[in-house]
């Protein structure tokens, strides 16, 4: 297929561990603003008290993992949903500690010097698995994507670069938004990572849609899926890649304050 041509990461084939590597391993140009503009958000929210509750829902995109080091800190349950079975199957590859899966030490390296222990990179992955109580498998035939008698409700969602991945128009993106943050409890948090005015992003000879929404946009969709943001950060893009094309990357942490 000509790279012109854009699959779409939900219905196409779509390679997991291609896109990990393409957009997420050591020596990637663009590390430091896909890994390490969320790593850092996260643990500073995570070590200064600002996250709350037990439980978590993450639904990132391509299997990524990196974002569970420091909410595994602080919720004792963790649930992780993906999109297509390529994340699906690679996800749980890191999980049953398969030789075929991502290795991953780089990030966990990262949170531990963070945390100011460097040498306890495998504890820290040790400390995710055991809180992962279940990966499941999104289903689009679902109204709300996940089944409630499956996946309990949860006092935060957690999403990395996924919303405009798997959304064609504006108003798929807030249904998305909207099923996506159905099992969490009013009053419950949200972190929204988002990458902005962009349209496509690589994966191999292929590239991939991705809708086109800047900050305004971003958070007005945010207000309308029944939240109030409570804080928000964004980040310009200085490193140049073939692979993406954002021009900004941004954060939203919001409170459910009503059911859509």
């Amino acid at each position: 297929m000509s790279e012109t041509i854009r699959k779409h990461y939900h219905d196409d084939v779509f390679d997991a561990k291609d896109f990990v590597n393409t957009h997420f391993s050591l020596g990637t140009s663009i590390l430091e603003e896909s890994m390490g503009f969320p790593t850092r958000i996260i643990h500073e929210m995570a070590s200064t008290g600002q996250l709350k509750g037990d439980k978590v829902l993450d639904n990132s995109m391509g299997s990524i993992m990196y974002q569970l080091f420091s909410v595994s800190n602080i919720y004792k349950e963790i649930y992780v949903v993906q999109m297509n079975d390529s994340s699906f199957k690679h996800f749980k590859q890191w999980l049953d500690n398969d030789i075929k899966a991502t290795n991953w030490s780089h990030s966990a390296k990262r949170v531990c010097h963070l945390e100011g222990n460097r040498q306890g990179w495998k504890k820290k992955e040790d400390q995710v698995k055991k809180v992962i109580k279940g990966v499941y498998k999104w289903d689009n035939h679902e109204t709300n994507g996940l089944d409630p008698e499956v996946v309990p409700q949860v006092d935060c969602v957690l999403s990395l670069w996924i919303l405009n991945a798997i959304s064609r128009t504006k108003e798929d993106f807030l249904r998305n938004l909207e099923r996506f943050t159905s099992r969490l409890k009013l009053g419950g948090q949200l972190m929204l990572f988002m990458a902005l005015n962009m349209t496509f992003h690589k994966v191999g000879h292929h590239r991939y849609f991705m809708l086109t929404l800047d900050e305004t946009e971003v958070q007005e969709f945010v207000i309308k899926a029944g939240f109030v943001i409570e804080k928000s950060s964004i980040i310009k893009a200085v490193e140049p890649s073939d692979n993406v094309d954002y021009s900004h990357l941004s954060f939203v942490l919001a409170r459910k304050v009503k059911e859509a």
